[in-house]
């Protein structure tokens, strides 16, 4: 062999072994790469065309006008517009009861099962609180329809004959109240699993060690089961707040945003104003200080509170 091909093989070598070293060192990199482009490719691009919605005229009433770049007047349009404020309120109202509704039902289904000794009693009572999440949102909404029509519901016909009261119309005369109550009822079990789980795994020499020191039940659950179950709650709450933030089905199935604007939540303002009243810029700038807003919500909190102990 002469010094030249032996040169040249050396290289090779040298090459392959350089190649290989870089890859065993970034293989978690090279892995996840398909993954995170993947990951852009759905949000990143959708996002950057929203802001290019937002920024143009795509109001198809002024179809001559599509494309038109219009800097911020979309913007101007959706705070100048007081339907905009009034879901706003409709949304935070409906966000915050919800959340404490779920929360607090879900923590306390949550307790009553975790103090249940019989196995088979257990399991039919998880069944029975996990099964209304199994409901989708539209099948929720019909659902709902028809048990509070106040001619043909159950639910009417249940208070006019069992109780001194007249049943009201619900999604006229109580429209906020009951979206609220019925979100509830189709997530609080998202709560309780989550609650649950967080509750079966606090130490039993802890409960055990309360009880000798004879403290009564409230103060255990006080002092020492939700203090230890706090970041299971953070995480659960975080979680089911940015859901609510994305209710849609369930509500515009149930009143379309009505009687009035009594129920519309801002994303029902944004699917009316971009196709229904066709409106895409502004239904995009709607939707882009929406998804700002609610990213700093998440994020003040999750700063405020804190992930500690979450992953030990």
């Amino acid at each position: 062999m002469s010094l030249d091909t032996q040169s040249g093989t050396n290289q090779g070598t040298q090459s392959e072994g350089r190649f290989r070293s870089a890859w065993n060192e970034y293989l978690p990199v090279w892995l996840a790469t398909p993954m995170v482009l993947v990951v852009l490719l759905i949000t990143i691009f959708p996002g950057i065309y929203d802001l290019y919605l937002s920024l143009v005229n795509y109001n198809y009433v002024h179809p001559e006008q599509l494309g038109t770049f219009t800097g911020l007047h979309n913007f101007r349009v959706i705070f100048t517009d007081p339907v905009v404020w009034k879901s706003i309120t409709v949304t935070a109202i409906f966000v915050t009861c919800a959340l404490i509704l779920e929360l607090v039902i879900g923590f306390f289904l949550a307790a009553l099962l975790t103090n249940v000794e019989n196995r088979w009693a257990e399991t039919f009572y998880r069944i029975v609180f996990i099964l209304p999440m199994a409901v989708a949102p539209v099948s929720l909404a019909m659902i709902g329809r028809i048990m509070l029509d106040p001619q043909l519901g159950i639910i009417a016909y249940a208070i006019n004959t069992y109780t001194p009261f007249v049943a009201p119309n619900f999604l006229t005369n109580l429209p906020l109240l009951t979206v609220i109550l019925m979100d509830a009822w189709n997530w609080t079990p998202f709560m309780f699993i989550i609650l649950y789980a967080g509750m079966s795994s606090v130490p039993d020499e802890l409960k055990e060690a309360a009880r000798i020191d004879g403290a009564p039940t409230w103060r255990t659950y006080v002092h020492v089961i939700i203090p230890y179950m706090k970041p299971v709650i953070f995480v659960a709450f975080l979680i089911r707040l940015i859901d609510l933030f994305r209710t849609f089905g369930t509500v515009y199935g149930l009143t379309r945003g009505g009687p009035g604007n009594a129920t519309k939540l801002i994303s029902i303002q944004i699917f009316q104003t971009g196709f229904t009243y066709i409106d895409i810029g502004a239904a995009s700038a709607l939707a882009i200080v929406y998804l700002v807003v609610v990213l700093i919500i998440c994020n003040v909190l999750i700063r405020v509170v804190g992930f500690e102990g979450v992953l030990e």
